[in-house]
């Protein structure tokens, strides 16, 4: 009798085992281990930083396996430098990167011409937003860039992305004024600079949330509640001449429309430098873990406009909106595009943006 309930145990232990190991997911089946990646932006209280945190964002609260942590920085070529020359950011970092600068690093060209092979392989993961870039001012006798002849003018340090725009901006209304031009490098403090009488104008930021639609940054929204301010336009020919001088990717425009910003503001249609920014990679960044960010945050792209009203413009029909060729995405970008029928590439961004 022992004997049999002995064996009827065995049998059940035998069964019990059988049964979880059937049970047990394969190695196949397993979640894969937790991948950590960062996004690092431009200077906390753009709106680059804040559609940064939105991603990762939802990246924690709805992929099982891939975390992310948004990092500011002074912007695209501190991105790409700092990622680049580093073998382990190259696999977990996404960054704001700038068209033009982007182009300078695949070219080898200064501020990357100190060893350019560490950046040549700079890759496109999708486009991030479009900005118009323009000079503000509290002077309502500033309106055209023609009128900042000797002025005080606040931008970014020498070096970084935002006094590269601004100088080029300005730079359309001919060397004369770009010479005369009194440098103020004192990024977002420049806004308060002007109501102390410190600088009489800035580089500003408005990002596109639909076609012709814009929004201001916090920093401005924080500046225009508390004065009234003049966007300073640029000509027709001065546009062109940042692109003769310069290079295409600067002479693309952005018009604010007269009004867009509520309150009669801007008071006059104003031609803009046309910032068109991506999410940037290096190619060892895993084409599953690329996949997996743009998989996530498409699934949940309404929720993108929750950070920022600049997230309305998260939708497919954008994410392949950069001037880079289709060699310089990234593979786990291209697949996912391929996959979903999204547009993507060089000639897709011109049908977008017609420069003429």
């Amino acid at each position: 009798m022992r004997k049999l309930a002995l064996s009827a145990f065995v049998t059940a232990c035998v069964l019990a085992l059988a049964a979880a190991w059937l049970a047990a997911p394969c190695p196949s089946q397993a979640a894969p281990k937790v991948y950590r990646v960062e996004a690092r932006t431009t200077t906390f209280g753009g709106s680059s930083y804040i559609l940064g945190f939105g991603m990762c964002d939802l990246i924690n609260k709805h992929s099982s396996w891939v975390r992310g942590s948004v990092l500011e920085s002074t912007g695209t070529p501190e991105n790409i430098k700092l990622v680049g020359m580093s073998p382990k950011k190259r696999t977990r970092t996404f960054f704001t990167c700038a068209a033009e600068m982007f182009e300078k690093a695949k070219k080898g060209e200064a501020p990357f011409n100190q060893d350019p092979s560490k950046f040549k392989d700079l890759m496109i993961m999708a486009n991030q937003q479009e900005m118009a870039g323009v000079v503000i001012t509290l002077d309502p006798k500033i309106k055209t860039l023609a009128d900042l002849k000797g002025k005080r003018v606040a931008t970014w340090p020498r070096g970084t992305t935002k006094y590269d725009m601004t100088a080029k901006l300005i730079g359309g209304a001919g060397k004369e004024v770009l010479d005369s031009i009194k440098w103020q490098y004192t990024g977002y403090a420049g806004y308060n600079d002007m109501i102390l009488g410190k600088a009489d104008a800035a580089y500003a930021f408005c990002p596109e949330r639909g076609k012709d639609i814009y929004t201001t940054v916090p920093k401005l929204k924080e500046l225009m509640s508390k004065r009234d301010v003049y966007f300073v336009t640029a000509t027709p020919a001065m546009r062109k001449l940042s692109a003769k001088l310069y290079g295409d990717a600067y002479g693309v425009t952005a018009t604010l429309k007269k009004g867009v910003l509520g309150n009669g503001v801007p008071r006059q249609d104003v031609l803009c430098f046309n910032i068109i920014l991506a999410w940037a990679v290096y190619p060892q960044m895993p084409a599953d873990v690329v996949y997996e960010i743009l998989k996530v945050t498409t699934a949940n792209a309404k929720d993108m406009k929750t950070y920022h009203s600049a997230g309305k413009g998260w939708i497919p029909e954008k994410f392949g909106a950069y001037p880079a060729p289709k060699k310089d995405w990234h593979p786990g970008a291209i697949k996912f595009y391929q996959e979903h029928k999204i547009p993507f590439g060089l000639e897709y961004f011109h049908k977008l943006y017609p420069t003429d």
